[in-house]
């Protein structure tokens, strides 16, 4: 739900050309909400490593900032609907590359998970096709005689 609001929002918003300045915002927004309830129910623990701190940069360079300019720059070029089927395939790959670079044993419900995703995503293009309005020939026109 978040994700859907949020599409619609930026896509809305960038318009005017500060799509960076509306990401942080969600970002910012998202990491104060996170860092509250977090507060109120996990314990504060933090060891500074240079693993955790590789890790951290990744974080916030790939899926934060990275990820995040593609998928506005997908939305902006096949708009939000065909971009957010995309987000279904978000579990095949996760099983995917866990089965192939973690040797993770694919089970039935992942299996399973994976075929929903994939429901999901042809019932999407289904509908869509049904909404899209057939093209029709063009009739030529004749000039009006007088």
């Amino acid at each position: 739900m978040a994700l859907a609001v949020a599409t619609l929002t930026v896509r809305g918003a960038s318009t005017g050309g500060n799509l960076l300045m509306v990401v942080g915002l969600q970002m910012l927004v998202g990491s104060v909400t996170l860092g509250a309830v977090s507060a109120v129910f996990e314990p504060f623990s933090l060891t500074v490593t240079p693993v955790f701190l590789a890790a951290f940069a990744y974080q916030i360079l790939v899926p934060g900032l990275a990820a995040t300019l593609i998928w506005f720059a997908l939305v902006g070029r096949i708009g939000s609907t065909r971009a957010a089927t995309f987000h279904f395939l978000n579990p095949f790959f996760g099983v995917a590359i866990a089965a192939a670079l973690l040797g993770e044993a694919v089970r039935l419900l992942d299996i399973l998970g994976v075929l929903v995703a994939m429901a999901g995503i042809l019932s999407v293009q289904l509908s869509r096709a049904r909404t899209t309005p057939p093209m029709t020939p063009m009739t030529p026109t004749t000039p009006a005689s007088g």
